[in-house]
């Protein structure tokens, strides 16, 4: 009886710690499968089957949390979010660029906000090219300040202003009235360099991030600029078709603008060819808003006696917007320097453009843009 007895309590035994073991089994995979090591068929999180069987190694779980930074404010020079504070509050940075044939093609421009487009002496036409929310590590070639430029700056709470020289009346009238700080490279800064690749006059250049710390240097204190345009994502208003237009500024200077609906932008011809920047990527604009202005003498004349045009952009006069394949006609009206351009359409209702890059068309009366 005594052995009988240990043979039934041995097999019980053997019974309980099988259950046991199925038990201990059980838990272990429904921990696994808790934390997500073992997956289960048709699985929510990823809409495939995956195997219900133990794996050899159990990596540990991580979780990744996406994230997206909220806009610090908006952009005053083309409507768009910013995602820099330092950017947003930095000073409008406006540089003259050189546009005869020996400066093309030029390097920075499509980095800029607002570009702006005037006539000089010899019917040619130069550039105002102002940064504020992106950089450029190569801006050029930089040439001599003109008469409209005072007025144009002091729309931009003055800034900075980087240029090459000038008629001693011009300089004078933009150091007096525009408010800016003046960055040039005759007071033998080392801001600007010239390039060995082309010829003087067409061969200064500099950066948006050097002519910036020097700007900084000489007035730290200075703000943003305040907006020029109004933005909306759509226009507000029924316009007419706007997917070209031809410009001419002389003889010797045309310029065209062409939609193009892959990139949502506005390509640049200069005199019957694409225009490019130094490396081969075309010129492009969001937005094209073109003036019609009178051109007077200035009263200044450069150095080899010619007299410099003064674009004037005090008054009003007809005005065109070109944004997503659509015109709007209307009027420009800038009472005095000392206040904002307005933009309003034939109601009378404030043009709004398409947040982006603006290159501002100055075309000398009596030519008018063709459609």
């Amino acid at each position: 009886m005594g052995g009988g007895a240990c043979v039934i309590i041995v097999g019980d035994m053997s019974m309980i710690v099988r259950r046991l073991a199925v038990l201990v089994a059980l838990v272990l995979v429904a921990d696994l499968v808790t934390a997500g090591v073992i997956g289960t068929r048709g699985s929510a999180s990823t809409g495939t089957t995956t195997p219900s069987t133990l794996p050899t190694t159990m990596a540990p779980t991580t979780t990744t949390t996406s994230t997206t930074a909220a806009p610090v404010g908006i952009y005053p020079l083309t409507g768009l979010p910013a995602a820099s504070s330092a950017e947003l509050m930095r000073p409008a940075l406006s540089i003259k660029i050189d546009n005869a044939a020996d400066a093309r093609p030029q390097s920075g421009l499509d980095a800029a906000d607002i570009v702006t487009e005037e006539v000089v002496e010899g019917g040619l036409t130069r550039f105002l090219a102002t940064y504020q929310s992106q950089d450029a590590a190569s801006v050029g070639p930089i040439r001599s300040a003109r008469p409209v430029d005072t007025d144009l700056l002091t729309e931009l709470g003055g800034g900075l202003f980087a240029y090459s020289g000038g008629a001693a009346g011009v300089v004078d009238q933009i150091r007096a009235r525009s408010g800016a700080i003046l960055l040039t490279p005759e007071a033998g800064s080392l801001t600007f360099h010239r390039v060995a690749s082309r010829r003087a006059p067409a061969n200064l250049y500099s950066s948006t991030a050097l002519l910036y710390a020097a700007g900084a240097a000489r007035a730290p204190d200075l703000g943003p600029p305040p907006p020029l345009f109004a933005y909306s994502p759509s226009p507000t208003s029924a316009y007419g078709p706007g997917t070209s237009v031809s410009l001419s500024f002389s003889g010797s200077a045309t310029a065209t603008w062409s939609w193009n609906p892959l990139t949502n932008n506005y390509d640049r011809g200069q005199n019957g060819v694409p225009a490019t920047e130094l490396g081969g990527a075309p010129l492009t604009a969001t937005d094209v808003v073109i003036l019609s202005v009178a051109t007077v003498g200035s009263g200044d004349y450069d150095v080899l006696g010619h007299e410099n045009p003064l674009s004037v952009i005090i008054g009003s006069g007809p005005c065109w917007a070109l944004r997503d394949g659509v015109l709007i006609r209307g009027t420009w009206h800038r009472v005095s320097p000392e206040v904002q351009m307005e933009l309003l359409d034939s109601e009378g209702q404030t043009i709004d453009l398409q947040p982006g890059r603006t290159w501002l068309e100055l075309l000398p009366l009596p030519a008018v843009p063709v459609f």
